[in-house]
């Protein structure tokens, strides 16, 4: 038995003790057999009592265990809320920040979280880039009541566009006047611009900023496939640069990059703006023109070539270098033909026009 036990069931002890006594010793006469019946229900009594205490014990030393629990779960809360990297809030729908974490501050470009709470109870309460954003993410809340990984652009204090990740749920708590938001959010601007780093180098031929074969070659399967919907013509036009070798070999292939430079330059300016450009390899170029007859393609040929003949690379020294393209051109209807078949068209008439004498246009068919 326990101190406090004892102390409390002291007395009643004494009492029963006495009680038995007086009946071993017959003092109680004609009384004794209510008395002893009374005794044992007071014994009984005891028991349960002692037996309570007991129980209220082993309670109370297991919600003190809870309790400590309790308390080491809300320091490392507190602790993950106040280092962890990515932000965390929770918010009312309208915008208004109930808390947040030095994170969630950070991240949107305040020095503390009572710097950002300040900051977010006046103005724009959400702070998206615009309101499209902003129905992006209440949008998919309202719909799902939560969501998940939504990237999103946000303003940061200082007026800087930012892209982020956001995970977050609606949650309406017993006896809360409003819903409010959860959430937790990860600045991605750095993977963002990274992606798109990579995306452009697997798209992007590095030295001329055209496409680069792969890509140019998957653009023109998809302008094929929709061209072949619709039954039109599609036309292609491969450019290879007049003796280039000798370019390189006399000037260097510095000069040789810059007249392929200057090649890609007068490509973007002649043609259209729907019109594919690539970079097969080399001094060879190829453009596809969407809904393109053959004298069509043939005129935006020689546009082309007599720009680039008409065009001379300044060299440093005052000199000019001037140099030439030789251009195949061949158009088909879109539903006869694949990307192969009018590369090998186009490069048919290319080697015509080399052929016949460099700086001018071929084309299949023969037109």
């Amino acid at each position: 038995m326990n101190a406090p036990e004892i102390s409390l069931l002291d007395g009643e002890e004494r009492i029963l003790d006495t009680a038995r006594a007086l009946l071993d010793r017959g003092a109680l006469g004609l009384g004794a057999e209510a008395y002893a019946d009374l005794t044992q229900q007071y014994a009984r009594l005891l028991r349960h009592v002692r037996y309570l205490i007991k129980v209220s014990d082993r309670m109370q030393v297991e919600l003190n265990h809870l309790n400590d629990r309790l308390r080491e779960s809300e320091e490392k809360y507190r602790s993950l809320f106040e280092n962890i990297s990515q932000g965390i809030f929770i918010a009312q729908l309208d915008g208004r920040f109930l808390d947040v974490n030095p994170a969630m501050a950070r991240i949107l470009g305040h020095k503390t979280p009572t710097e950002f709470m300040r900051a977010h109870q006046e103005g724009q309460l959400w702070p998206f880039l615009d309101h499209d954003e902003q129905e992006r993410f209440l949008g998919t809340l309202a719909a799902h009541g939560k969501v998940t990984d939504l990237q999103l652009r946000m303003m940061r204090w200082d007026g800087e566009a930012i892209w982020v990740e956001i995970n977050a749920r609606a949650s309406t708590d017993v006896g809360a006047p409003a819903v409010t938001v959860e959430g937790v959010l990860s600045d991605i601007t750095e993977r963002k611009r990274m992606l798109e780093e990579l995306r452009y180098l697997a798209t992007i031929d590095g030295l001329t900023g055209l496409y680069n074969r792969r890509h140019f070659l998957d653009l023109c399967e998809r302008e094929l496939q929709r061209a072949r919907r619709y039954r039109l013509e599609v036309g292609l036009l491969m450019l290879d640069a007049d003796r280039f070798k000798d370019i390189n070999d006399t000037h260097g292939h510095d000069v040789g990059d810059d007249v392929l430079r200057l090649l890609a330059r007068l490509c973007r300016t002649v043609l259209r703006e729907v019109d594919i450009i690539g970079r097969l390899g080399g001094e060879e170029f190829a453009v596809l023109l969407p809904q393109t007859d053959l004298p069509a393609a043939r005129d935006v040929a020689e546009r082309l070539r007599k720009a680039i003949a008409e065009t001379a690379l300044p060299l440093g020294d005052g000199r000019m270098l001037r140099f030439t393209v030789s251009i195949g051109a061949c158009v088909f209807a879109a539903q006869h033909i694949t990307v192969r078949d009018l590369l090998k068209a186009a490069d048919q008439a290319l080697y015509a026009a080399k052929h016949n004498g460099r700086n001018q246009v071929a084309s299949l068919p023969d037109g």
